[in-house]
């Protein structure tokens, strides 16, 4: 029954600890003036080779958020940066990007939509 309990516990500090390891950083607004195709630039750093999970969000009146694009994109010390990803057809209005590191710490450089012609 020890036993048990122990590997209980262990399992649950084992899913606590993964689950705040994530960092999460949050660019500023970033302003649509016209509808068109448009491509992401964002500057990505991180000390270890790691996960970025990506999310741009469109951001309504009230602040409220709607996902329009996600992707997972692998960064270390060594990756070149900026990175550039076609985020296909938006609408003019206001954005946001979300960068989900899986390590303890990452950032966000330089991020800017800008329109594909």
């Amino acid at each position: 029954m020890k036993k048990v309990i122990l590997i209980l516990l262990i399992a649950c500090f084992s899913f606590s600890t993964s689950a705040f390891a994530a960092y999460t950083a949050t660019s500023s607004d970033l302003t649509v003036s016209q509808s068109a195709q448009h491509k992401l630039s964002v500057g990505l750093w991180s000390t270890t080779n790691e996960t970025v999970e990506l999310s741009l969000y469109s951001k309504g009146p009230a602040g409220q958020l709607s996902k329009v694009f996600s992707t997972t994109v692998n960064i270390g010390p060594t990756t070149p940066s900026p990175v550039e990803l076609s985020v296909g057809y938006i609408g003019s209005g206001t954005y946001v990007l979300k960068g989900e590191f899986q390590g303890s710490y990452g950032s966000l450089g330089p991020v800017s939509l800008y329109r594909v012609y």
